[in-house]
């Protein structure tokens, strides 16, 4: 598998890799709103899917969808559309950590979240979207 390029079908992040200050925001789109919602979830690098069956049946995906309270079988929104260090909350999370989450919302093309980095200069993160687990990347914190 190929990080953040083509397994079902094309979604990816515009990057790679992106860098972004400490203390930055990160701002994050859904232009693909026909695939439905996305997630911008901050993963232990080991954690995240490789291969087709790990993307399948991705572990992080499962614990994480259902602490933001997604029904796998349902379209509904998830109940905690925002999490921190893997908790349901109502205010953005800060970017720090694996289990820092948000979801662009019911999928409409354009809705957004904002989530300020606040891990320290000299940080990698990995980033990948719940639900679409094949959309991975990095942020290097400056």
């Amino acid at each position: 598998m190929v990080v953040n390029r083509y397994i079902q079908d094309n979604l990816r992040w515009d990057k790679d890799v992106y860098k972004v200050p400490s203390g930055g925001t990160i701002h994050v789109v859904n232009l693909a709103a026909d695939e439905g919602p996305h997630t911008f979830t901050i993963v232990a690098k080991k954690d995240a899917p490789r291969t087709g069956l790990q993307v399948v049946n991705c572990r992080i995906c499962m614990q994480l969808g259902k602490a933001h309270g997604a029904d796998p079988n349902s379209d509904a929104p998830p109940k905690f559309p925002l999490l921190e260090n893997g908790v349901g909350q109502q205010t953005p999370p800060s970017v720090d950590r694996p289990g820092d989450s948000g979801v662009t919302g019911k999928g409409k093309k354009g809705e957004f979240i904002n989530l300020t980095v606040t891990a320290p200069a000299g940080t990698k993160l990995w980033m990948m979207c719940l639900i679409h687990p094949w959309m991975q990347a990095e942020i290097d914190v400056t």
